[in-house]
């Protein structure tokens, strides 16, 4: 294990390590590293380095535990998170402990697997979620240096899990395409990827992130987090799959065969002039995939948009306007209906419920349903009180827990 962290700033050594000018020691054993992938090999491809020192560093840290712990404060139940709580208390020391285990060798712990019911797909998902210390703030530690890597050279319409890069961005995308080039969207090739995340290989990932990085150090780092799997739940996983599509994003940019191409996430949406050519495009992708482990779903489907209307995000699209999805629409009503109801009984309406009924009404704001808007809320000011509701429990959460962390800090002086 490594003991010594003092890393040097002079001549460069052929790994990448640090080496201190005049003395000619490498303060850094690679052959502690655990990445089967940090061996040297010539890739021509320019590389980053240098990024272990940035993560380790206290500025880093102590953004990964601010990062962590604005989300971390309650328990479902209400109940006050103690890790955060004394996370919070020993900054400085959790900042040097955090330092020394991913120095040292992280060795992450058994995540909290749970199933859960996602609406929106309508299936259940197997979500793994690492435990909070150590693993989700060494997770945000190395993310937050890796993300500019990550997005150097990322496709214009990668949507999905990255921040400014969300449904709004693809649904902009597709409602201009449709409006102002007919010609170029004629057909539409959409499909997704099978078992994304349960599909995607530890070696696929490492190969990408060794055409990216040249830090040995930090594909270590790497390695240790994705060796057990890319699992839904962990912060890292979401930006380790957008990088490994990104070839697959420039060959399809570069094919030829289509005009227009937004994916979010797994989901890729196609639009082209010529039919035959997007069959010759999923062939293409086909391929890709089968080389990366991975395969394209069966449901796979290529259209004429005359006759069919493109579905993507949460909406469908025509010329020159923009629907909602029919089972979105009936969620949005199923879930006014539950709020009427509470409203009508005179029973306190939750903060999930208030915030899960404002998020809906969003989606309709975006869209040309107006007169389902108007009709569905009624003008009775649904939004306002919602956003009260809203607005109240935040106030009161923040106010809560300022005031258990000085009842922490009062038991402490006491004892």
């Amino acid at each position: 294990m490594v003991h010594n962290l003092r890393h040097g700033t002079g001549d460069r050594a052929p790994l990448g390590e640090d080496r201190q000018q005049g003395s000619g020691s490498v303060h850094f054993f690679y052959e502690t590293l655990e990445s089967p992938y940090c061996q040297k090999e010539e890739i021509p491809i320019k590389r980053t380095g240098n990024l272990f020192n940035i993560i380790i560093s206290d500025k880093n840290l102590e953004t990964a535990i601010y990062e962590v712990n604005k989300n971390h404060h309650w328990h479902g139940n209400h109940r006050p998170n103690r890790c955060t709580a004394w996370v919070e208390e020993t900054k400085a020391e959790r900042v040097r402990e955090l330092r020394k285990i991913i120095v040292n060798g992280f060795v992450p712990k058994k995540p909290r697997v749970t199933v859960r019911w996602d609406a929106s797909a309508q299936k259940y998902r197997t979500i793994s979620e690492p435990i909070q210390y150590p693993d989700q703030y060494i997770h945000h530690a190395l993310i937050q240096v890796l993300q500019s890597v990550m997005m150097r050279g990322m496709d214009f319409y990668c949507c999905g899990s990255i921040r400014d890069r969300g449904t709004d961005k693809a649904r902009k995308a597709i409602q201009g395409w449709m409006s102002s080039d007919i010609k170029g969207t004629k057909y539409e090739l959409c499909g997704d990827i099978y078992h994304f995340y349960d599909s995607l290989k530890p070696e696929v990932v490492m190969e990408r992130m060794k055409h990216l990085i040249k830090d040995y150090r930090t594909l270590d780092l790497v390695w240790r987090i994705v060796k057990d799997g890319i699992m839904i739940g962990a912060y890292t996983s979401q930006w380790f799959a957008n990088t490994v599509l990104q070839p697959l994003d420039r060959l399809i940019r570069n094919s030829g065969y289509c005009k227009h191409y937004v994916r979010y996430m797994d989901n890729l949406t196609i639009l082209g002039a010529n039919k035959r050519n997007l069959r010759k495009l999923r062939k293409l992708i086909e391929s890709w995939l089968n080389e990366h482990g991975l395969k394209l779903k069966g449901d796979y489907q290529i259209f004429p948009t005359s006759k069919r209307m493109p579905d993507a995000v949460g909406y469908r699209y025509g010329r020159g306007y923009t629907l909602i999805r029919k089972h979105t629409l009936l969620r949005i009503k199923r879930a006014l209906g539950r709020y009427r109801k509470k409203v009508k009984k005179g029973s306190r309406v939750p903060v999930s419920m208030a915030a899960s009924v404002i998020s809906r009404a969003g989606l309709l704001s975006h869209c040309n349903n107006h007169n389902i808007y108007m009709r569905l809320y009624k003008g009775d000011r649904v939004m306002r009180k919602l956003k009260c509701i809203v607005r109240s429990w935040q106030r009161n959460n923040g106010l809560t827990w300022d005031m258990y962390m000085k009842l922490r800090a009062m038991k402490r002086e006491m004892g």
